[in-house]
């Protein structure tokens, strides 16, 4: 696992911008040598991106890194960004303070077609029986392209979910789609002390899903909360 930046070498990266409304949410891939700015180059250009902005880059759940930095110079799909401060791995990793989302979700199964996802984020009646609906722990690893939460074992990876979303402080829900991209058994020490009915309804498994069709409002509502509880962090 890099935790560095003197081991970020061409490693994935996701670039953040809170500076535009729609916020900006690139993928890319990152060099940074430690003691100077961090080369980027985007899949592809972003034209509101400009010299001057503050971004962050954001290694993602496999890498605990995460940089808050500005933009010196742009070139094409090409950024140079100075370096302002890292996110420590131990703050990175800190027990459930990553945030509380309210989620519910639904597997489609393999009879049921992706355009039942695109209907549901339009606005159509919900599918399914309620039975057929979770609702994990909330505390989880978020961003505005995807989360990581904990539940018992009823997806697989490249699944696809439906999904509704809310934040504690907002009375919004937004609907959107997710794809399935990890699916990680959870260690059996994490149930020590707990009787039996506690470990029958224990979650078992943390789940990573993408984002395939998330209104753009709920991507700025979770970016701005993640960006709010990374400050708090920050300031500890």
């Amino acid at each position: 696992m890099t935790n560095t930046l003197g081991e970020l070498q061409d490693a994935p990266v996701e670039i953040i911008c809170l500076s535009v409304t729609p916020p900006v949410i690139r993928k890319g891939r990152a060099t940074c040598p430690g003691d100077g700015p961090c080369e980027v180059i985007l899949e592809e250009p972003e034209p509101r991106l400009e010299p001057g902005m503050r971004v962050v880059l954001e290694g993602g759940p496999d890498r605990d890194v995460r940089i808050k930095g500005r933009i010196a110079t742009i070139e094409a799909n090409r950024l140079r960004v100075e370096t302002e401060r890292v996110v420590p791995p131990d703050k990175r990793s800190f027990p459930r303070m990553y945030g509380g989302i309210h989620v519910r979700y639904r597997v489609l199964s393999d009879g049921e077609s992706e355009e039942l996802g695109s209907a549901w984020v339009s606005g159509a009646e919900t599918p399914g029986n309620e039975g057929e609906w979770r609702e994990p722990d909330p505390f989880m690893d978020f961003s505005g392209t995807g989360l990581r939460f904990e539940d018992q074992l009823h997806c697989r990876t490249s699944d696809m979910l439906l999904m509704e979303l809310a934040l504690p402080s907002s009375d919004d829900r937004w609907r959107a789609t997710a794809r399935v991209v990890r699916v990680d058994p959870i260690g059996p020490d994490d149930l020590e002390g707990r009787d039996e009915e506690e470990r029958r309804r224990a979650p078992t498994h943390q789940i990573a899903v993408e984002f395939v069709d998330l209104p753009t409002e709920a991507t700025e509502a979770l970016t701005s909360f993640a960006m709010r509880i990374q400050d708090a962090l920050l300031k500890t």
